[in-house]
This record gives C-alpha cells, sequence and structure tokens, in this order.
C-alpha cells in the first residue's frame, strides 16, 4: 500500500488529554467513514493506527482525535505536533466502515476516543440526508471529557432523528443527562430492535458487554458492526 507524507495544519486540544491533528496530505487520498491510517512516527520507528475523525465529503485536510497515553511514545509525538510538521501516513485500511446504503435505524455506541471512527459516519449520514433514527450513546468520565461535545449537539439541534445521549460515569451532581455506563443506558432506553443496526466502538471490555447487550436483544450477528481498541 502506498505512503503518502502529509504537513499538519492545525493541533488543538479538543478536551483535556485529547487532541485534535488535522493534516492536509500531498495528495488526496478516498477513503470510507470508520476507516483509518498507519501514521509513521519519527524516532522510534513506530507506526500507529489513527481513525480518521473528518468526513470523506471535507477534502481540506485528515483530522485525528489522539489521547495522550502516559509513556506512550506515538501519542506524545502527535499530541505535540506543530503546524508545518511532517508525517507519512500509509492507507486507508480497515472494514469497520459506514455501509453505504443506509436502509435501517442505526445505534451508535463509543467510549473515548472511539468516537474517532463514528464521528464520520455520522456526519456522512446527515450530509447524504436520511429520515431513519440515528441513536449516539457516548461513554466518557465527566461532562469535560465529552468529545466533539459541540459537533453533535450542532447535528442534533438541525435533525430531530439524530438522538445524543452522552453517558458519564463520574458526572456532577449538576449534571441532567444520563449516569453510568454507555451498556447500561442502552439496555435500559432501546427497546425496539426492528430494523436497526449497531456500530460499536471503544476499549475491548466495553464492545464485548455491548455485542453481548445487543445478542441478548435480539440482533443478529450481521446488523453488529463493530471495532475494538486495544
Amino acid at each position: 500500500m502506498e505512503i503518502t507524507e502529509g504537513v499538519v495544519i492545525e493541533s488543538f486540544e479538543e478536551v483535556p488529554e485529547v487532541r485534535v491533528v488535522r493534516i492536509k496530505p500531498s495528495r488526496w487520498l478516498d477513503f470510507k467513514p470508520g476507516q483509518y491510517f498507519q501514521v509513521f512516527i519519527p524516532d522510534g520507528d513506530d507506526i500507529k493506527p489513527y481513525s480518521v475523525s473528518s468526513p470523506p465529503s471535507n477534502r481540506e485536510y485528515i483530522e485525528f482525535c489522539v489521547k495522550r497515553v502516559e509513556g506512550g511514545h506515538a501519542s506524545n509525538f502527535m499530541f505535540h505536533t506543530e503546524i508545518g510538521d511532517k508525517l507519512k501516513m500509509q492507507g486507508p485500511m480497515g472494514r469497520f466502515v459506514l455501509q453505504d446504503n443506509i436502509g435501517n435505524d442505526i445505534i451508535f455506541a463509543a467510549t473515548g476516543t472511539g468516537i474517532s471512527s463514528i464521528k464520520p459516519m455520522i456526519q456522512t449520514i446527515f450530509e447524504r440526508g436520511t429520515d431513519k433514527q440515528i441513536w449516539l450513546f457516548f461513554g466518557v468520565r465527566t461532562e469535560n471529557d465529552i468529545i466533539y461535545k459541540k459537533e453533535f449537539e450542532k447535528i442534533a439541534a438541525k435533525n430531530r432523528n439524530f438522538h445524543f445521549i452522552p453517558c458519564l460515569s463520574r458526572a456532577l451532581e449538576a449534571w441532567r443527562g444520563e449516569r453510568g455506563y454507555v451498556q447500561d443506558a442502552m439496555k435500559r432506553l432501546i427497546k425496539d430492535i426492528t430494523n436497526k443496526d449497531v456500530y460499536l466502538c471503544g476499549v475491548a471490555e466495553m464492545v464485548e458487554q455491548m455485542r453481548k447487550i445487543a445478542e441478548e436483544l435480539g440482533f443478529t450477528k450481521e446488523k453488529i458492526h463493530f471495532e475494538k481498541y486495544v
């Protein structure tokens, strides 16, 4: 697979310990919502996969959402990128992609930076237009940790069929939304699975629990799409 060089055109903190890095490739690389690129990390010969968090319709840059991991060579390098830095990328890769034809309602569930794969899927759905019901259950610790909060609130404000449901495991007393974990919220709020698909992305434990819940609710395996982060 071909390797392409890109230059960083923006790099900013989205929420504490999570940074958005936008890279303009030397030539455009077509990808599907949900796919990722392998990014070559200098000074160590590391290769790190990062999901593209911008939709394919945005041809100005490819966006990555990076969580800083203590002691993590790749994440700390990406977290400190500056405008003008050059990076090499290989891709796109990955089979966790949005279906071409949206024939059913969709339930998305993500935790942490697992939202990176989900965000462009949701943006693409509403760019195309749909009358299907779309849910997003997004699990983080606190309100300050809700990545892309403003973007999802804007989509919800424009589309009554989009249901944005942040689930906070360490919510403050003033929080009026869902508390606890995405697994529990989805099990409690989704009663009818007729004509619905499920897309899951996040840490392996959450995804496995969600897959089990989805199967218990009656979803067949072909209706459950997932990607696990290690």
